[in-house]
């Protein structure tokens, strides 16, 4: 055999090969009798018309890939959620924190206030237009008691 003709041998056959991979990667699609669209890797029957379509991605069945990837996938999907649980628990204790926190700045604002408002010394306060104002009795006795109020609140959790 010459090498002419085993060069033409070998178009050929990579030609036919090339054909067949190609005709894998297209099924048929035509309406069947009843108007149902129909998609097929065999060629409908005779007489009705077809067009040829490509395959959609991954029409393959390859059923150790598929549960392969499912598995990465569960997998990516179970590590999202531990890392999302773990992001939400970091940030419950950041606001529990924060609440204690502010819990016990604001106890120790009501002492300090029912402290001043116990003692015998004059109490003032400023009002809206930014005058210093004292207290009257009847005033001052209304602040005690939120006062009183406020530290029941905040120091006792």
């Amino acid at each position: 055999m010459s090498k002419r003709a085993l060069w033409w041998g070998l178009m050929i056959g990579c030609w036919g090969f090339t054909l067949a991979a190609q005709a894998q990667q297209f099924i048929y699609k035509w309406t069947d009798s009843q108007g149902q669209v129909q998609y097929s890797e065999l060629a409908p029957p005779t007489g009705v018309q077809y067009e040829m379509v490509r395959k959609p991605a991954g029409a393959e069945q390859n059923p150790e890939a598929a549960t392969r990837d499912l598995n990465k996938e569960q997998a990516d999907l179970a590590k999202q959620v531990a890392e999302q649980e773990q992001k939400d628990k970091q940030q419950a204790e950041q606001a529990q924190k924060e609440s204690e926190d502010a819990r016990t700045k604001n106890c120790e604002a009501a002492k300090k206030n029912l402290k001043i408002l116990q003692s015998d010394s004059p109490v003032v306060k400023t009002d809206a237009k930014g005058n210093k104002v004292a207290l009257d009795p009847q005033q001052r006795e209304a602040e005690l008691k939120k006062a009183q109020k406020d530290q029941d609140y905040f120091c006792n959790p």
